[in-house]
């Protein structure tokens, strides 16, 4: 399901100046910031924002960590702070720490990214992913991102011109993608399905051959952020203190299982792990029981997909992680 909402854009610029795009992407998670850049590649940041005060340095900026400097009606700034690596370097703050609604609106700085030589954009439609698109509130607060925005990007200075912001559901444009791309190995199904394993969220979905999601069937329950307070618990009996859950979930990213601190948790991972996927395939089984005859191949994407691999082995690949299984979605919200 995608929600609309519409804003008038800006008409008096210098065409020499401006760019437009039909379509930009923005899906920013508790872990990850993901946009499509001016060349068609998926870029990926961590969701890590450091604010800067009047008399700290900033940073130059680069791909990895934009700088963006906000400016007011009168062109002063009002705003500076870095994302990405830069800013987990700076001890800033995970997205976990604030709001990830309403953080979009700082986050999106990070998609307006010009082409070369270029002032002005005018962007017609902002996609932007959420769990559930039909959330009056969010969609609400996600109206803000509409609008003309005056700022200043890796020392660039820019205007940017959001005419229409457009929510999706989290998973739909994973399903888009696997349709287009003929990634469903059974094409001939009643039903197929994404399981996005997230940092926040885990969702499964399921979607008729029409492609209209089976609302009723949805599973939501928590992503890694819950794996690693299930570590965090387990180490509390060697551990005088709590264990940073960023740091645990870095480590289990890179797959040292040694948080930044010099604390191993390999010995208690795996329990962990299974304990957490088992609390999801449970809830599969009770949400999709009515359907397990019809469905026939359930994708898994999202950051933490390779964790899911028993599934994968124990279903026989019917539950299948995907190659591109970090930037499906982010690919699928451009088509």
């Amino acid at each position: 399901m995608t929600t609309t909402l519409t804003e008038p854009v800006i008409t008096n610029c210098v065409k020499s100046e401006l760019v437009k795009r039909k379509v930009l992407a923005l899906n920013a998670g508790n872990r990850t910031t993901q946009w499509i850049n001016p060349d068609s590649e998926p870029i990926t940041i961590p969701s890590v924002l450091k604010e800067f005060e009047d008399w700290e340095d900033v940073p130059s900026g680069d791909t990895e960590s934009p700088v963006i400097e906000l400016l007011s009606e009168d062109f002063q700034v009002s705003s500076r702070y870095v994302l990405g690596v830069e800013a987990k370097i700076q001890k800033g703050k995970p997205a976990f720490a604030y709001d990830k609604i309403k953080l979009a609106k700082k986050l999106m700085f990070a998609a307006l990214e010009p082409d070369v030589d270029k002032s002005m954009l005018v962007v017609e439609t902002l996609r932007v992913a959420l769990p559930d698109s039909r959330n009056t509130n969010n969609a609400s607060i996600l109206k803000g991102l509409e609008g003309t925005f005056n700022f200043i990007r890796n020392g660039q200075r820019l205007t940017a011109s959001i005419r229409k912001v457009e929510l999706m559901d989290e998973t739909l444009p994973a399903y888009k993608y696997a349709i287009t791309h003929r990634k469903f190995q059974r094409p001939t199904s009643k039903i197929n399905g994404i399981l996005d394993l997230g940092g926040g969220t885990a969702v499964g979905r399921l979607y008729s051959p029409s492609g209209q999601p089976l609302r009723k069937q949805d599973v939501i329950k928590r992503g890694t952020y819950e794996l690693a307070n299930l570590i965090n618990a387990a180490m509390q009996r060697t551990q005088n203190e709590s264990l940073d859950l960023t740091q645990i979930m870095d480590a289990i990213a890179h797959g040292t299982y040694i948080t930044e601190s010099g604390v191993d948790f390999s010995n208690v991972f795996e329990k962990c792990r299974d304990t957490w996927l088992d609390e999801i395939r449970a809830e599969v089984r009770v949400r999709w029981a009515d359907y397990f005859k019809e469905i026939g191949e359930v994708l898994i994407i999202g950051g933490s997909a390779p964790l899911a691999k028993q599934l994968e082995i124990d279903t026989k690949k019917r539950f299948r992680i995907v190659e591109n299984f970090q930037t499906i979605s982010i690919e699928g919200m451009i088509l």
